[in-house]
C-alpha cells in the first residue's frame, strides 16, 4: 500500500507544474463560460412547444413477386429413418479392424499364388 502511494506522491511532485497550469485552465474556461452566460447578455432560448413531424402518407405496395406453382420445388424434409437391413455390417471400429485383417490376409494369399 505504501508503494501506491509513494507513486503517487512522485508524480504529483514529477508533475505539479502541469497539473497546476491544468487547474488554472479549468477555472479560467469555467469563469469565461459563466461571464458569456449571464454578464454578456446570452438571451434564454425562448420555450416554443414543438410540432409532430409529418409523417409521409403510407404507400401502397405491391406484393412481392413469387414463383409461378408449376416451377415451385417441394419443401425438403428429412428422409424418414429406416431399420437398416440384417445382411448390411454395421462398420465400427472393430468391425473396420477386422475386415482391414481380412484385406491383409487375402493379399498374402493373393500374393503367393501369383508368385
Amino acid at each position: 500500500m505504501w508503494i501506491v502511494v509513494l507513486l503517487a506522491l512522485g508524480v504529483v511532485v514529477a508533475l505539479w507544474q502541469v497539473i497546476l497550469a491544468g487547474l488554472i485552465l479549468w477555472v479560467l474556461v469555467t469563469c469565461i463560460r459563466w461571464w458569456i452566460a449571464f454578464a454578456a447578455g446570452a438571451k434564454p432560448k425562448p420555450v416554443r412547444s414543438r410540432k409532430p413531424v409529418p409523417i409521409r402518407p403510407e404507400v401502397r405496395r405491391r406484393p412481392a413477386q413469387t414463383r409461378p406453382e408449376v416451377n415451385r420445388k417441394p419443401v425438403q424434409t428429412r428422409p424418414e429413418v429406416r431399420p437398416t437391413p440384417d445382411y448390411l455390417p454395421r462398420w465400427t471400429a472393430s468391425r473396420r479392424l477386422d475386415s482391414d485383417l481380412e484385406h491383409a490376409e487375402w493379399q498374402d494369399a493373393f500374393d503367393r499364388r501369383a508368385a
